[in-house]
């Protein structure tokens, strides 16, 4: 049996929320134009909100043997691992900085019921770490939970390399493509 694995935002970064908030706050207050009074009283909510989340949703993202939660302001939705449809890093550029972004398809419903598609992003900020690691840790869950799943005890000393992502079992070994060049 594995240990669960969480990530939740940096207490540092809450803090630093609540300060920026707090000054947002204060700004608005003493500011004398009512347009400006408006747009940082605007911006001072906009800030705690954002604040309260990383705060009061901790940890934000937990996995185990089961599978997966997500913490919200309003509870934890839960996801096993058999409605868990793939798990990657997507990297992107924001505003002319590298950014990562951990995506996760996951489905909901009984099995009785329509199943809805679900398609959960965490960036850096709400994961507390490298998108790449948390990526790697959840195939880790999920392939030991497969593994015990098909009756196959857990391999030790597994490195996320070796683990198969289903979308490309069967595929072929990436190599040099044969046939003829236009």
């Amino acid at each position: 049996m594995s240990e669960p694995a969480q990530w939740a935002a940096p207490w540092t970064a809450v803090v630093m929320g609540a300060v920026a908030a707090l000054g947002l706050g204060a700004w608005a207050v003493a500011a004398t134009d009512p347009p400006g009074r408006l747009l940082v009283g605007l911006a001072a909510l906009a800030v705690l909100a954002v604040t309260a989340v990383g705060a009061l949703a901790r940890p934000r993202l937990q996995v185990d043997d089961a599978g997966l939660a997500l913490r919200g302001i309003t509870g934890t939705r839960r996801w096993p691992w058999e409605h868990i449809d793939a798990v990657r890093v997507v990297r992107m550029r924001r505003m002319g900085l590298p950014a990562a972004y951990l995506e996760v398809e996951a489905r909901d419903g009984a099995a009785d019921a329509e199943p809805t598609d679900r398609l959960l992003v965490l960036g850096r900020l709400e994961l507390g770490t490298d998108p790449v690691d948390v990526a790697e840790s959840l195939q880790r869950h999920r392939a030991r939970a497969g593994r015990r799943a098909a009756g196959r005890p857990d391999l030790e000393g597994e490195h996320p390399q070796d683990v198969e992502d289903d979308e490309h079992r069967g595929d072929p070994p990436d190599g040099p493509e044969t046939g003829p060049r236009m």
